[in-house]
């Protein structure tokens, strides 16, 4: 009987082969579907982080401000607010009307289950509910010393919290779910926040202690997003699975370890794709619109958003099912994984078959930086010309082309392309195609006094520690092509393998040498990188190399008081040269997300800055019916062989059980 149990594997196998699986049975309209590789943990704003949780909040929440879909270098444009803030000749008060015609979706959170107009107060209370110790956010940092009186509010609400927690008994943070709605504030929507004062109706203001330009970028963020006080205490806890907002769509299902699907918000405002040809008002300054007209970004160009009669998301963290999945045509959209790149792009370019299938291919260059950091207090690393040698070694064209299967760019410049102060021809250390440089090298070595890898005054060998945030294949894949080319200028490598807590423990503690790091950008401007590299900042601060350069720290201060424009972008490529000079760190690549697309998708130009474009996209349902029908034809031969395989292990299994009768 044992070949009998295994049958309904080989049974399941073959009829998957045998037949054309309907992955989305009984949908109705035009749906995009796409997949995640990383399970969502929260739609509740404070807490939402990573990639999971902010890809499926964009497409449910507004802020005062969202991103431009197609502008670049990236362009804010109002979502809740009306306009753009007016902004005070110092920079330090910023100004928001509110569009109080835009409601929240239908829920029952609210009388009769009708969404009601957003208003001021829902601002306000977003606000005080994000810096609330209860919230727990992981952003705060955003706000820190930023806004006047903010930080003393969050202390004095900090002691609320100790005072309800102790008249109990009890400890945080168990408890936080049950008293967030009750101790957001004093008056959940009343100008007892210095800095941030409603006035009037539709109008609030807030008064910052410096000019803090990047205000914009992060009001545009999920953490800063627009949600009812109803919905909050409605659900409790359960918020974070039971999302309320204003923006084009509302979840209607949520599975955290399979599925969510969204369905179209029927009060969302009436918003349309820009129509740049048309609606003079529609260009933006700097926004080449004419080229992502011919690219066919603007076949929908005046429509009604949205185009889409909702959303079906998919969790599907494995790879090569993810790919498999779009191969199929049951995701409209994906980021090949590393192992399926070759199949996919061979050479770069897109495979023979995908182009016959009509897939398009969007490539863009991630806005991050992958690097080395050397801890610059570090005994024999603040020796500025053995890092210079480090640097010269170091093969980043063969990095691109071997370990990154040729989806990244030579990192010339900390600051990535598409962000202001990115210089292609920032080559102090770097060969300019990426390749290592060893005689020269080997040059700097011997000035910093080590000939041939070699301490001229102990003649002992130059060993270094390179810290590792995992011990996975790729990972040691990269540590090992370190120890490579160290070895190419005599030095030796001991490589240490820790967990990704484990390896910025060390750092905060400058127990390091050389670790290997990369850094994504949460809005697009160079601040948000030089945040570490600060002299300010160091160890155990966020600049763990523990840079200081009197000369950066003077322009990170002045361009921190200037607003975007010429002039701060010319403090920003001074600052990037002095890190190419000085080699705080070993700026190694920026990763490009090489997105491909099904050919009835349409108006989507990829980014992972922000996830709202899915907003402006459209799908051609007819097309992708009858292109999935054609790409997954039944197969009739596996019937056959299961009905040949059942029968050979019935006969044989019979045949066994007689032969064993007495």
């Amino acid at each position: 009987m044992k070949g009998l149990r295994s049958i309904p594997v080989a049974f399941l196998a073959l009829l998957c082969a045998s037949c054309v699986p309907d992955a989305y049975p009984g949908e109705e309209g035009d749906i995009l579907h796409f997949t995640l590789r990383l399970l969502p943990k929260t739609f509740d704003p404070p807490k939402i982080s990573e990639e999971g949780s902010n890809k499926l909040a964009s497409q449910i929440y507004d802020g005062l401000l969202t991103y431009h879909p197609y502008a670049r270098p990236y362009k804010l444009v109002p979502a809740i607010a009306a306009a753009l803030p007016e902004v005070s000749e110092d920079g330090r008060i910023y100004t928001f009307k509110i569009n109080t015609s835009i409601r929240f979706q239908d829920d029952p959170c609210f009388p009769d289950g009708k969404g009601r107009n957003v208003n001021v107060q829902d601002v306000m209370y977003c606000m005080k509910r994000f810096a609330h110790p209860t919230s727990e956010t992981t952003g705060w940092w955003l706000f820190q010393d930023r806004i006047v009186g903010f930080d003393d509010w969050r202390k004095a609400r900090e002691a609320d919290v100790t005072k309800y927690l102790a008249e109990r008994g009890t400890l945080p943070p168990a408890t936080y779910p049950g008293i967030d709605a009750k101790i957001v504030g004093k008056d959940h929507a009343g100008n007892d926040v210095q800095g941030i004062e409603i006035v009037g109706d539709d109008t609030i203001v807030f008064r910052l202690n410096e000019p803090y330009d990047q205000l914009l970028w992060v009001l545009a963020m999920n953490y800063t997003a627009i949600y009812p006080k109803e919905a909050v205490e409605h659900y409790g806890d359960q918020y974070k699975n039971h999302p309320v907002a204003t923006g084009p769509f509302k979840v209607v299902e949520f599975n955290p370890v399979y599925r969510c699907v969204m369905t179209r918000n029927e009060n969302y405002r009436e918003e349309y794709v820009p129509d740049p040809r048309n609606k003079p008002e529609d260009r933006l300054e700097g926004w080449d619109w004419e080229a992502d007209e011919k690219a066919g970004l603007l076949e929908h160009a005046g429509q009604r958003l949205p185009m889409l009669d909702g959303m079906e998301v998919r969790y599907i963290v494995e790879d090569q099912p993810r790919w498999l999945y779009f191969k199929a045509g049951y995701s409209d959209f994906l980021n090949p994984p590393k192992d399926s790149t070759d199949q996919a792009l061979p050479g770069g370019e897109l495979s023979p078959e995908l182009v016959a299938r009509g897939i398009r291919l969007d490539p863009w260059p991630e806005l991050g930086t992958v690097y080395s950091c050397i801890n610059t207090i570090d005994p024999v690393l603040k020796n500025v010309d053995l890092r210079r040698a480090i640097a010269l070694a170091t093969d980043h064209k063969w990095t691109c082309k071997n370990l990154y299967a040729g989806q990244a760019i030579v990192a010339t410049s900390v600051i990535p392309p598409g962000v202001a102060g990115y210089d292609a021809n920032d080559l102090p250390y770097h060969n300019k195609d990426g390749s290592s440089d060893i005689p020269r090298a080997r040059e700097l070595l011997a000035k910093a006094g080590y000939p041939n890898g070699v301490d001229s005054k102990t003649g002992k060998r130059l060993k270094l520690v390179f810290e590792n945030s995992s011990s996975s294949a790729t990972a040691k894949e990269f540590s090992d092509r370190f120890v490579f080319e160290m070895r190419q200028l005599g030095i030796e490598v001991d490589v240490m393998y820790n967990t990704f807590p484990q390896m910025i423990d060390k750092m905060r503690k400058s127990n390091f040498q050389v670790a290997g790091l990369a850094w994504g950008f949460d809005y697009p401007d160079a601040q948000n990188i030089f945040v570490n590299l600060y002299g300010p900042n160091k160890a155990p601060g966020a600049n763990y190399a523990s840079f200081q350069n009197e000369r950066f720290d003077e322009l990170y201060r002045k361009a921190a008081l200037l607003r975007d424009g010429p002039e701060r972008t010319k403090l920003y490529e001074e600052m990037a040269h002095i890190v190419s000079d000085q080699i705080p760190w070993v700026t190694r690549a920026h990763r490009i997300r090489q997105n491909l697309q099904q050919p009835w998708l349409s108006g989507m130009k990829y980014t992972e800055v922000n996830y709202q474009f899915w907003r402006y996209c459209a799908v051609d349902d007819a097309m992708r019916d009858q292109r999935v029908a054609e790409w997954n034809k039944p197969n009739r031969w596996p019937l056959i062989i299961l009905s040949l395989l059942f029968a050979l292990l019935v006969g044989k299994t019979v045949f066994s059980s007689g032969g064993a009768r007495p």
